[in-house]
C-alpha cells in the first residue's frame, strides 16, 4: 500500500495519515494529530492533499470536524487512473523513439564525452535504449574487453539479444579472440551477430558502434575515453565506409558452434 500511494506523489507523512485512518476509521483532527505525532498545522496541510486526491473525506460528528478514508473503490479508481496515465506516457515515449530511429525527427548533432572504465561502460549502455534495430560495430575486440571488462560485455550481449539488437561486427586480424573461451562473442541467427575479419592491412586500436542515429567511439584502455556523436549525416558517412570494409572482410570461422554454450544459457 505504501509503495502504491508513493506512486501517487504522496509524501511519507501523508501516507502515514491515510494509513492511520484506514486502520482506525474516522478521527477528529486533534486525535489524528496526537496519534500520528504530527502538529495540527502540518496535519491540515497533509489532509488537504489527501482530500484533493479524493482518498480522504471530511465529515462532521457531533458538531466536530472529522476525517475518514475514502472507499476502497475510490482508492482503486485513482490508482487505475495513475496506471492509465503511466501507460500512455510509456506509449508516447516509445513512439518518439521509433520516430527518432526511423529518422522522422531531425535534431542538431550532439556530442557526449566520457572517460574512465565506468564512463565507457555508460557509452555501451546507451545502445540498450533501442530495440529491434540493426547496428554495425568496428571493434578492436581485445581492447574493448580489456577496458570495459569481460563480465560487463557478457551481460551487455545478453541484454542486446533480449532487445533484438542485431550486429554486423568487423574485427582487425591482430585482435582475434578465442570464442570457445569467450562464448558470448559467438555469431549466427540466435546471436543476432555476424563477425568478419578485416583485411590484414587494416588495423585499428579505436572502435566504433553505429546504432540508430548515433555513433559511439571507444579508445584503448591506455587512453580510457570515448564519446557519442548523434548526427544522421555522420551515421550515413561512417556506414558507407563500414560497408566498403565489410565487403572486403572474411567471415570469422567457428562463431556459430563455438558460441552454442552461451546461447543455450540464454534460451534455456
Amino acid at each position: 500500500m505504501e509503495k502504491a500511494l508513493s506512486r501517487l506523489g504522496l509524501k511519507d507523512q501523508e501516507i502515514k495519515v491515510f494509513l492511520f485512518l484506514l486502520e482506525n476509521g474516522e478521527q477528529t483532527a486533534g486525535n489524528l494529530a496526537k496519534k500520528t505525532g504530527l502538529s495540527r498545522p502540518s496535519l491540515y496541510g497533509f489532509v488537504r492533499k489527501l482530500q484533493k486526491l479524493g482518498i480522504v473525506i471530511e465529515s462532521q460528528k457531533n458538531g466536530i470536524k472529522t476525517f475518514l478514508p475514502g472507499s476502497k473503490e475510490k482508492v482503486a479508481a485513482i490508482l487505475e487512473e495513475e496506471i492509465t496515465q503511466l501507460e500512455k506516457g510509456k506509449a508516447d515515449i516509445e513512439k518518439i523513439f521509433e520516430q527518432i530511429q526511423l529518422g522522422g525527427i531531425t535534431t542538431s548533432p550532439k556530442f557526449q564525452l566520457f572517460d574512465g572504465r565506468e564512463g565507457v561502460q555508460n557509452i555501451l549502455r546507451d545502445v540498450l535504449l533501442y530495440r529491434d534495430i540493426q547496428t554495425m560495430s568496428y571493434w578492436p575486440i581485445k581492447s574493448i574487453l580489456d577496458i570495459v571488462s569481460v563480465e560487463f560485455f557478457r551481460n551487455l550481449n545478453i541484454e542486446r539479444i533480449k532487445r533484438k539488437i542485431s550486429v554486423r561486427a568487423i574485427w582487425p586480424q591482430n585482435q582475434i579472440i578465442d570464442i570457445k573461451k569467450y562464448t558470448f562473442m559467438g555469431g549466427g541467427k540466435k546471436f543476432l551477430r555476424e563477425t568478419r575479419l578485416a583485411p590484414k592491412e587494416i588495423a585499428f586500436s579505436m572502435g566504433y558502434w553505429i546504432y540508430g542515429n548515433k555513433v559511439a567511439f571507444i579508445s584503448s584502455r591506455k587512453e580510457a575515453f570515448g564519446f557519442i556523436v548523434e548526427s544522421k549525416e555522420f551515421v550515413e558517412m561512417l556506414s558507407s565506409q563500414f560497408e566498403l570494409v565489410w565487403k572486403a572482410s572474411v567471415k570469422l570461422a567457428g562463431q556459430e558452434e563455438d558460441g552454442e554454450v552461451f546461447i543455450k544459457e540464454i534460451y534455456k
